[in-house]
């Protein structure tokens, strides 16, 4: 279900989880610090492999496609400030159309350390239950335990962090009635480490928004963000998991109900 207008759902001052499409939430922002951008939508006919039926793109606009990863990747671009990063998690498809698109029409700070762009793939690998790699959906071409995250900022930065941008963590398990639910920890650690207090947080197509419950983790009351899912189930996803999450503290947040309209429409 796509809703027509974006809703927003406020949640505390400098707060909200927007309901509506990416691109058209994007175009009103232009003073994000750090955008976590989730990779779910990204590759065409992945509709339904995790129980979602998600909204998905080809990587180039297309006579029938409303938008393309392009799109959203340059309007990502457009809403960050001077100076601002991007964090995009990239699967195995993604990775090195979203690499080399970083690189022909943003830079690439590796050639010569200048300028913005493409900066480094990062990842964040899975472990088991005995501690080692998560094999447990390995497909017919070996496992990669986990995704890649691919890390680029817009202009030069003097945005410095040391937080490895290569994380290691248990499987998320509870998926709080979403399908493909991604664990907090690693974008508590990057946006901890990269954001400051009162810096304006994006995560467009949310889902459980993990960015920005580690960012609620790591700052509390003194931060900002902006979460945004066109799916009015993925909003109830996430009000659920900021509530059962014991390191998320909640008693500053209000979590608003949907609208009827939205929630009718998102049943039939």
């Amino acid at each position: 279900m796509v809703v027509d207008q974006p809703h927003p759902m406020y949640l505390a001052d400098g707060k909200k989880y927007v309901i509506g499409d990416a691109v058209d939430v994007l175009s009103s922002i232009d003073d994000a610090d750090v955008i976590c951008l989730d990779d779910a939508w990204s590759r065409p006919y992945r509709g339904g492999q995790f129980g979602v039926e998600y909204d998905t793109h080809p990587f180039d606009h297309e006579e029938d496609s409303s938008t393309s990863t392009k799109t959203i990747v340059d309007a990502c671009m457009e809403a960050l400030k001077p100076g601002g990063w991007l964090i995009a998690d990239a699967d195995d498809w993604l990775l090195p159309r979203l690499t080399s698109y970083l690189m022909e029409e943003h830079g690439d700070v590796n050639e010569d350390y200048g300028g913005g762009g493409y900066r480094k793939v990062g990842s964040v690998t899975y472990l088991s239950s005995d501690e080692t790699p998560d094999r447990s959906t390995p497909g017919m071409y070996g496992s990669t335990g986990g995704y890649s995250v691919v890390f680029g900022h817009k202009e030069e930065t003097e945005r410095r962090w040391s937080e490895s941008v290569r994380q290691v963590v248990p499987r998320q398990r509870e998926k709080f009635g979403w399908g493909s639910v991604k664990p907090i920890l690693p974008y508590q650690k990057w946006v901890g480490d990269l954001m400051n207090p009162g810096d304006h947080l994006v995560v467009p197509c949310a889902g459980t928004a993990p960015a920005a419950l580690g960012a609620e983790i790591a700052f509390d009351s003194s931060i900002q963000y902006t979460c945004i899912d066109n799916e009015p189930n993925a909003y109830k996803a996430f009000c659920r998991r900021a509530q059962e999450e014991t390191t998320v503290n909640t008693e500053s947040l209000e979590f608003p109900e949907i609208p009827n309209r939205l929630s009718t429409a998102d049943e039939m």
